[in-house]
């Protein structure tokens, strides 16, 4: 009886507690073979693919003073790893965060939004109201260019206008007077000559010769006086002409609007301008660090009273907390994202629900002399408790396929392939077996779908076992349950 017992549970284990008996003749006596059957049942076919991973956090933040919260690392990965995707979320300003306060404490459950950590903002305001002093000229300077100039401008600009316009006046007036004087002085240089010539002819002696000398030498010096007299006078009127061009130039220019060319580089200026501000404004926001999001903090790398270091001062995980898993090649064409899973989390004793979310299409290899293709699969759980932690161990299991409310046996029941048919044994209320056709929908290792060929409540034959009775031999009997490798059977994984 004890023999018959063990065999009856070693079957229920086999078989997912199905329930199972032993028919045939007693036990004691010679050698015998006995059937073991199994009720069909209705009940849920599920099958299921099973690989070992890590739980994680979904997204790890990393928070510095003076700038937006850097992404750490991602479940939203294409790296085969379930890895990190870091990001370089520099300011374009130099400061140093001298730290007042941290709130923010390793473990520390906190809300987004909440404060986490002060520090002194002095250097970046001076730095903002740099930038907004840049920002204003710019825009004045736009504001300019576009309106025209002023009432004062205009005003300006004319009368250093009339101002040149009356040194040319001057200038004409000073070259005409400068003429004159100088036609002059020649006119009576050459009646001097002309009296002493005179003077000579009507008495040559040495002193009418020497005047006559005299008044021609002074002639001479008349002249080059005049000629560089007149020189200067015209260079002043040329150069005095210049100088109202230039100024009557200028005034136009002054009341003519900005050419289309200044407007857009005005405005280029103010958009740069405006985005330093812009810049300078979120290191002033951020002098002090938020939690950007629901979530545990696991990092705090900053004291009060001490400069933040370079690096990120403070780091959040957030939830939804994934399991990332190494699938193989077998599995991983029936998975899809969106079927239901479950992740043992061994150390903690806890089973959590979850989903499929992310398959990355890029296998990975394990390394040794048998290289196993995989591919990571990323399970995203459901309300995981506050005792599952990143970096725990897990076993990711996936329902790849699940058929309810269907009439059920243990894949050991089937005999054959779906290429040849199915059929199974089926026992008789007398005892009798006899072999009927099937037909079976989905199949696990453990348990198959009956579409057509049984009735709630048969009993199916799974195997047989084999006692003995001897004088020679000491072992109380042996289980024969051909087929349970399922090699035939199509499907993989666990069912029930």
């Amino acid at each position: 009886m004890k023999t018959r017992l063990a065999a009856i549970a070693l079957i229920l284990v086999g078989v997912g507690a199905v329930a199972l008996a032993i028919v045939g003749p007693s036990f004691a006596g010679s050698s015998s073979s006995k059937y073991i059957t199994s009720t069909v049942t209705v009940g849920t076919v599920s099958a299921q693919s099973v690989a070992t991973g890590t739980v994680a956090a979904s997204t790890v933040y990393g928070l510095k003073f003076g700038t937006t919260p850097d992404i750490v690392s991602s479940s939203a990965t294409t790296s085969g790893t379930g890895g990190s995707t870091s990001s370089s979320n520099s300011s374009t300003t130099t400061v140093t965060w001298p730290v007042a306060t941290v709130s923010a404490t390793v473990g520390q459950a906190v809300k987004k939004g909440d404060a986490l950590a002060v520090a002194d903002g002095s250097t970046a305001q001076l730095q903002l109201a740099t930038a907004q002093s840049t920002l204003a000229t710019a825009q004045a300077k736009l504001a300019t260019d576009k309106g025209g100039p002023d009432a004062l401008t205009k005003a300006q600009a004319l009368n250093q206008y009339n101002q040149a316009k009356n040194s040319y006046s001057q200038a004409v007036a000073n070259r005409k007077i400068t003429n004159q004087q100088n036609a002059l002085s020649l006119s009576q240089a050459k009646q001097a000559v002309t009296d002493a010539q005179t003077a000579y002819n009507a008495t040559p002696t040495p002193q009418t010769l020497a005047a006559l000398q005299q008044a021609q030498s002074s002639l001479a010096t008349t002249q080059l006086r005049v000629n560089q007299s007149n020189q200067q006078a015209a260079q002043q009127v040329t150069n005095a002409s210049l100088s109202l061009t230039a100024a009557k130039l200028a005034y136009q220019g002054k009341l003519a609007p900005a050419a289309s060319a200044t407007i857009v580089a005005d405005q280029a200026q103010v958009a740069s301008a405006q985005a330093t501000v812009d810049a300078a404004q979120l290191v002033v926001t951020a002098a002090t660090i938020f939690a950007p999001a629901d979530g545990l903090i696991i990092a705090v790398n900053i004291l009060p009273g001490v400069n933040a270091p370079s690096g990120y001062a403070i780091e959040e995980s957030v939830a939804p907390m994934v399991a990332t898993a190494s699938f193989t090649e077998s599995d991983i064409t029936n998975l899809k994202v969106g079927q239901a899973a479950s992740v043992t989390v061994t150390a903690a004793k806890q089973v959590v629900a979850g989903t499929l979310t992310q398959i990355v299409p890029v296998a990975s290899t394990s390394g040794g002399s048998s290289s196993v293709v995989t591919y990571a699969v990323t399970v995203t759980l459901t309300n995981p408790p506050a005792i599952v932690f990143a970096g725990m161990s897990a076993t990711v299991t996936v329902t790849t396929a699940s058929v309810a409310n269907a009439l059920r046996v243990p894949a050991t029941a089937l005999v054959g392939s779906a290429a040849s048919g199915y059929s199974v044994q089926v026992m008789g209320s007398d005892g009798s077996i006899t072999t009927r056709s099937v037909e079976v929908g989905l199949v696990t290792t453990s348990m198959a779908a009956i579409t057509n060929g049984l009735s709630q409540g048969d009993a199916v034959v799974v195997g047989t076992t084999s006692t003995r009775n001897s004088t020679t031999t000491t072992g109380g009997g042996g289980v024969n349950l051909g087929g349970l490798g399922g090699g035939a059977i199509p499907g993989g994984g666990f069912g029930r």
